[in-house]
């Protein structure tokens, strides 16, 4: 099964950038969701959109890449966590945001997950970055 792939540019620094996707204060403003939980550190764990996805995280180099499993809360026990990676590249004062989704369980899972990126993470985000 292929992998979601996205690939955008953000006129922000880098480090601003990294603090969207790992600061809980700042995931918690562009996100809109004050549940928002984040240990960074590898193994430490991490709950977004109220619980209803979490996590642990297996790679935090900041600010180039960040690693994690990902789990939705109406997945089945049987099934096993997918896996999210992040990486930042500095372009001039922009950066360069690559995310790869992989290991998803099903075909439907990972088509509802690829349109989900966009207009509930990666739209936000970025609106947030540039325009905060």
């Amino acid at each position: 099964m292929s992998d979601i792939r996205k690939n955008l540019i953000i006129t922000a620094p880098r480090e601003r950038v990294w603090a969207g996707l790992t600061d809980p204060t700042a995931i918690s403003e562009w996100m809109q969701d004050d549940t928002v939980t984040v240990e960074l550190r590898p193994g430490g764990n991490y709950a977004l959109f109220g619980g209803a996805t979490t996590g642990h995280f297996t790679h935090v180099t900041a600010p180039a890449l960040l690693e994690y499993t990902w789990r939705q809360d109406t997945w089945p026990a049987t099934w096993e966590d997918s896996l999210v990676r992040w990486e930042l590249h500095a372009e001039g004062s922009s950066t360069r945001l690559y995310l790869i989704h992989s290991r998803f369980p099903n075909h439907e899972e990972r088509d509802s997950h690829d349109e989900g990126w966009d207009t509930y993470w990666l739209q936000p985000m970025q609106e947030w970055l540039e325009n905060g």
